[in-house]
């Protein structure tokens, strides 16, 4: 038999809690990184992303707005110059409001016909399938595309709009020639466009609605007018609030049918507020990076509003 000193380097070692060919004590396991460094390891990525694609370009815009630039001779500070030039009179102030203009027309669109969408749509019936189909097919797309299909569609002499009303005996109109409707028939296409999008959002909030409300309701002898007025709405305020910061946010961008339908005109009459910072970028980039400001502090401005306004209505 063989004594305890004379068992073998392996066995001896491990007795003593180790390998010969491993390190003994804590520096054997490599130590993970704690909960906070694990964290900030998983949202560096994004993180780099979120500061070199928008805060970096935010701050540039910021300093450069302060700067007269056409991008080919030097920088020449101006200070507080390009802000006044913008808010006085003249074709950015004519731009804001066209966007105002666009915005209304594209939010109060949108919403009642998203909003009807979405109540068709969450009916138990066969047809519901179809509509919630067939209202998300504008979305897939692309702007360009149906900017292009929305500007043949209202072409004066060949157009199939002007064709159809022709059919009635009725003198088309030159929608996008004409002042007073060039800016209602753009803005129509992005209600067009997105409405399926926002009837999800709007169908994701009505499916929340507890049917027990609307049974009761109906006992209580509540007409469609009065459930709708008193448990629809109220109980879509989250989505509707979500659907309202993103139509604002999406308005107040817009660019890509402007561009392609009309390129901000006849005159200024299209002309929106990112139209005019393109047109200026080449000429000016002071002006342009100044209305990119003023537009940042309006679209945050509207943001602080509405969460106070949603965090009141909850409390």
């Amino acid at each position: 038999m063989h004594t305890a000193t004379e068992l073998s380097p392996k066995l001896t070692s491990d007795r003593a809690g180790g390998h010969p060919d491993r390190p003994h004590g804590p520096g054997r396991r490599r130590r993970r990184p704690t909960g906070a460094l694990a964290g900030w390891l998983s949202v560096a990525p994004a993180l780099l992303v979120i500061l070199g694609f928008t805060f970096y370009p935010m701050v540039q815009s910021m300093l450069l707005s302060t700067d007269r630039w056409n991008m080919l001779g030097p920088k020449q500070f101006v200070g507080a110059e390009n802000y006044a030039t913008i808010l006085g009179p003249g074709t950015f102030r004519e731009s804001l409001l066209n966007t105002l203009v666009f915005t209304l027309l594209t939010l109060v669109g949108t919403y009642v016909l998203a909003l009807a969408t979405a109540m068709a749509a969450n009916r138990e019936l066969a047809s519901a399938r179809i509509v919630r189909t067939i209202t998300v097919l504008p979305a897939v797309i692309p702007m360009v595309v149906a900017g292009l299909i929305w500007k043949w569609l209202y072409e004066p002499d060949h157009g199939l709009i002007n064709t159809l009303i022709g059919l009635a005996g009725v003198d088309g109109a030159r929608w996008l020639f004409d002042n007073d409707l060039a800016l209602p028939a753009v803005a129509l296409v992005s209600v067009w466009k997105d409405f399926g999008i926002y009837a999800l959002i709007l169908l994701g909030g009505l499916q929340r609605i507890p049917a027990e409300l609307y049974e009761a309701a109906t006992i209580d002898r509540a007409g469609p007018w009065r459930r709708f007025r008193s448990i629809t709405l109220p109980m879509l305020r989250p989505a509707a609030a979500a659907v309202f910061l993103l139509l604002v946010f999406n308005s107040f961008k817009v660019f890509d049918q402007v561009w392609v339908m009309t390129e901000g005109g006849p005159g200024t009459s299209t002309l929106t507020v990112v139209t005019f910072i393109y047109t200026k970028l080449l000429t000016d980039v002071g002006v342009a990076s100044a209305a990119s400001v003023v537009l940042f502090v309006i679209l945050l401005l509207i943001t602080v509003i509405r969460l106070r306004l949603t965090s009141r209505e909850e409390s």
